[in-house]
Order: structure tokens, then sequence, then C-alpha cells
């Protein structure tokens, strides 16, 4: 069945009509529309002011091309307004987890709507009303340019400008993402994308031809909004983020003219420099000497990353499959979500040949190609950004400074107790976002893999507990780095249903506090046992033995399944994590 998925998948990147499309979802939904283990899966609920029959025909196809599993519901014509306002709507009833309002400005600007303050509100209205209606999160597209729009001095054009501006402002809530397929039509052409021919006979406001365009801009954005597929970049330097080789032409002979050629390496730059700024972590991985890669940083202004943009360097010598596995062991990072960066192909191959999971692109020779060709993998398209992962290159740099005063200590419990941990404990409503974000995205610590979507986890919830748990020391804020959701099994028995946890801060004995907390929660609800279950993948052999260290004892296997359970007067349960502070954050006032 995956060999039949990947030989389809393969076929859809390559459409370019809308006859190729159809023909792969047809495909597609003949070997039975197939979800693969560890894929999130998805309600997506379509809806819009256009017909969306073309979109909605291949729509599960291009969310499996990513990796994500899809249910689907389309609405009837132009009904976006009727079912999202109407809480005992049939959109609502399907009960979706994402609901994509897709626009076009033609029905907006020229219809019953039409005033810039008509059309801001009445979207918004409908937003909002989705927002209140249901645990989803809501993809909007902006209205789109309309071919009237020949002078920026011209109605349509202000129009447009207006009312884009009126709903950025609007839709600001973390639940709602905006996509602007502006950059698109303008990368196709707008000879190629309008056709009013079609919307005079189908109600479709582009050429049919350019559906699998759109719908690939569609798939990347909701993609990355369940699952960002990019987390950590490592990428070589000569010939790739400058032109030239230091080594031989030195930190002066290097291209970084702006007016020139190295305006293509700046441009990867600046493209590498704006996905830090959203949470990617950048690395390099160069064969050189240190000491002339430091002087082209310290040295050409024209740099726009800087030597400190990085969480972690490898310059020397060896493999840079080797440069790989050292800086994925330094981070405590898998090898999901990395992407390997260098224009030489042979590094590629070999790093390839290491770890086949790692996207390594094949850049094209021409440096003047390489970021449209990125951009156009949908590998970087990131919409959703939270605290913790804005600030995820300065938590790697404190985590160098604690490895630093681990060595310095020489004695692990000494280091420990000088850190002055705080565990800091709140409700997962309090911090949606980042546990959605973890339950997608975390494989190593993770012990049944389960990705919940929101409603899922809050029907856990209504019987059970959930907790999200913050972790602050001397050297900086680790933000949020674990999530659990507990159930109530039976009147005696709460049942660990997901615990999940960031590598970054393994080896602190945080998890023997969060069990403490844990158990003292389930306590207080009545229970006297803890169930716990591990179910293996190929990614969390890490927890393996989790439960029997913590002191759980094994109690069967079903389906590959073990379960484990632990008495919650054992004596052991918080023992020997007196030095980890715990703070209890008041659950929210709309609990």
């Amino acid at each position: 069945m995956s060999r039949d998925l990947d030989a389809i998948v393969a076929r859809y990147a390559q459409a370019n009509t809308l006859q190729q499309l159809f023909a792969c979802a047809r495909d597609y939904e003949s070997v039975g529309a197939p979800i693969l283990p560890g894929w999130p899966k998805i309600r997506l609920a379509l809806t819009g002011n256009y017909s969306t029959q073309m979109l909605a025909k291949a729509f599960s196809l291009a969310l499996a091309a990513r990796n994500v599993g899809a249910d689907l519901y389309e609405s009837p014509y132009n009904h976006w307004q009727i079912e999202l306002l109407d809480a005992s709507s049939a959109l609502y009833a399907f009960n979706p987890t994402h609901v994509l309002l897709a626009l076009t400005s033609v029905e907006l600007a020229y219809g019953s709507l039409r005033s810039v303050e008509a059309v801001t509100a009445a979207i918004t209205a409908a937003v909002e009303a989705g927002c209140r209606a249901a645990d989803a999160h809501i993809i909007v597209t902006l209205p789109e340019p309309l071919a009237d729009e020949i002078s920026d001095s011209g109605g349509a054009y202000a129009w447009r400008r207006e009312v884009c501006i009126g709903l950025r402002a609007a839709l600001s809530s973390t639940r709602v993402t905006l996509i602007d397929v502006d950059p698109l039509i303008r990368a196709i052409g707008a000879q190629a994308w309008f056709d009013h021919r079609f919307y005079d006979t189908a109600k479709i406001p582009f050429h049919p031809d350019r559906t699998p365009a759109l719908l690939g801009r569609l798939a990347d954005a909701i993609a990355s909004v369940v699952n960002p597929r990019c987390k950590l970049i490592v990428v070589d330097l000569d010939d790739t983020l400058w032109g030239g080789r230091v080594g031989d032409d030195g930190f002066e002979g290097l291209e970084l003219d702006a007016a020139g050629k190295g305006r293509h390496f700046l441009r990867l730059q600046a493209f590498l420099k704006a996905l830090q700024a959203k949470g990617v972590v950048l690395a390099i991985a160069s064969k050189n000497s240190l000491r002339p890669v430091q002087e082209v940083f310290a040295n050409r202004p024209e740099m726009i990353l800087q030597f400190s943009d990085f969480a972690a360097a490898e310059i020397h010598w060896e493999p840079k499959s080797t440069s790989l596995a050292r800086i994925l062991d330094r981070l405590k990072l898998s090898t999901a979500g990395v992407v390997f960066l260098d224009d030489n192909p042979v590094e590629r191959a070999e790093v390839r040949s290491r770890f086949p999971d790692i996207e390594a692109p094949e850049l094209p020779d021409d440096p003047a190609q390489r970021v449209p060709m990125l951009i156009a993998t949908g590998l970087f398209d990131r919409r959703v950004t939270t605290r913790e992962s804005r600030d995820r290159n300065r938590m790697y740099a404190e985590n160098a400074e604690r490895d630093m005063a681990l060595q310095a200590a020489g004695n692990l419990d000494e280091f420990l107790r000088q850190l002055d941990m705080v565990l800091e404990i709140c409700g997962i409503e309090e911090a949606r976002d980042r546990a959605l974000e973890l339950i997608q995205k975390t494989n190593q610590f993770n012990l049944t893999t389960r990705r919940y979507n929101w409603a899922e986890l809050a029907a856990i919830l209504q019987n059970g507990f959930g907790r999200c748990y913050r972790l602050k020391d001397k050297f900086g804020d680790n933000g949020i780095i674990s999530v659990a959701a507990v159930a109530r099994a039976s009147e005696l028995e709460a049942r660990i249903d997901l615990w999940l946890m960031s590598c970054r801060v393994l080896g602190r004995k945080v998890e023997e506090a969060i069990l403490a907390d844990l158990a003292a929660r389930a306590r207080a609800l009545g229970a006297r046992r803890m169930i716990g279950e591990y179910l293996p993948t190929a990614k969390n052999g890490l927890v393996r033995d989790l439960y029997p260290r913590l002191g759980f004892t094994e109690k069967g296997r079903h389906d590959g399944r073990v379960r484990y359970e632990l008495s919650l007067d054992d004596p052991r349960v918080g023992a020997g994590v007196d030095f980890i502070r715990t703070l209890n954050h008041p659950p929210p006032a709309t609990a």
C-alpha cells in the first residue's frame, strides 16, 4: 500500500493540469485513500463563495502528500455565511478540526456586500462565529487581486488593499490563519491565472489548470498549521551561504555583493533568517577550518546571518553525516523535520545514505534559483508561531551554558541542585497552541504518539485532567516542555492517555517530578492506581523503560502495547526530586 501511495504522490507532484490532478485523485481513492501510521488526522471543512468542487476532489490527496490524513466536508456553493453563522449547520455537525474559508474577490467586490466595510464586517463575523461554535482552526484566504488591478491608483486595487488591511487587523486570533494568494498569482502570471469564461459558466475565479498550484499552496498552509515540516536546517557554508571558498579566497574574496552575484547568497541568508524568527533552528555543517569561517562573520558586514544565529556548528574535515549526528545529539533532536542544505550533490548523497529521513533538497547549480525552489517545496511554510518556537534558539544557547555548568560541577546531583529548577504547572487549556504543537511533532519522548486534535483531547479531559509543564532554572526559561492527559479508567484507576516531553530537558529528573504531580492530582480525584501504556514506534525507543524506571509494574501486553500499573501510595513516587520546586497556576476563568 505504501508503494502505491508513493507512486500516486509522485505523479501528483508533477500534475500541472486539472485533468492530471483528477486522475491522481481517482487513483488515490481507488487504493482506499490510505493514512499511514503516525500521521496526524484532521477533519477539514471546506466552504467558500465560489465553486470549490475541483479543490475538494483532490484535497485529501494533497494533504496525504504532506503526511496529513484528512476527512473532508464541502459546503454547498456560496453557503459560507449560512454555514458559519448557524451553530446548527451541517458544517458544525461534521465536527471539524480545521475550517478553510476560500474566498474570491470577484463575488465580494461586485456582489451584495461590495463596500470595504461590509465585506470586512461579514468575513470577520463569520470567522468569529466559527471560533465560538467549533474547536477548530480556521484558515481564510484573503481576497485575491482582481483582473482590474492594472494600476495602483485604480479603485479595484484600493478596495482590495483596504479589505486586506481590515481583515488582518480584525482576525488576529492564534486560531485563525490568513493566506494571501497574491504571490502565487504573480508567480504564475495574470494572463495564465485569469479567465472570465470559467467564472461566468462554472463560478471558478481562475483557469481550471491553475487548480493544482492553488491546491498545493492551501495544503502547504494547512499542513504547516497541523504539523510544521521543518524544525532544523543544517546548512553548508562555501558556495551555499556565500559565494566562493573561504579557505582559498579568504574572507575578502567571497561573493557577498548585493549588487552582483552575491545577492543570491544573501537572498538565501535572508530566507533562513526569516525562518529562524518563526522558530526554525539553524546549524552549520561545513568542511573548513574554524578560524577562516569566524573571520567571515566578523569582517564581512554584508552578512545577514551572524555566527550567534546558529544553535550548533560542526566545522571540520569529517563527513557531513558525522556533523549531522553530532548536531542532532547536541540538540537532542530526532531526524524528523530536519533539512540539510548543501550545494554539493556528493555531500547530499552521503548524508542521505546515513539519514534517509532527512530532507536534502537538490539545490540548483545556479544560486539565483535556490530560494524560489526551496519555497516551492512547501517544507518551510510556517503559519503558527508560539512563544516557545520563537525563543527556541535562545533556549539552545542556554542549554549550552547548562552543559558547561555540568562539566564544571563534575557531579550530577550537585549540578541539578544548583540549577534552581522551577516546574510551573497549568491546565492544557491555558497553553492550547503549544500543547497541540508538541502533540503533533514530539516523537522520541512520547509514550503512545497519539496525534490528538483539540476536540479529541477535550473529550479525554471531560472526566480526567490535562497538564502542561513549563521549566525554568537559573539559566533561563525552557518554555512549556511537557504535556500529559490523564483519563479516569474507573473509579479507582487513572490512566495516562498521553505523556510527552521535549528531549531538551532529559537527564534532569523532570519526568519524576511530573509523575509526582500527576499522581497527586489523580489521588485528589479519588484514584488509587495509575495505569501507564507504552506503544512502541520507530522513534520512541528512548522511553521504552520509562515506566519500569519510575516504579510501574508490567501487567500485560496486547497488540504491541505494554500495560503498566503503579500504586499511588508507593513511597517512591516523587522521592528524590525535592530540588525541583513546583508552582501550580490556577485554572483559566473559562474552565
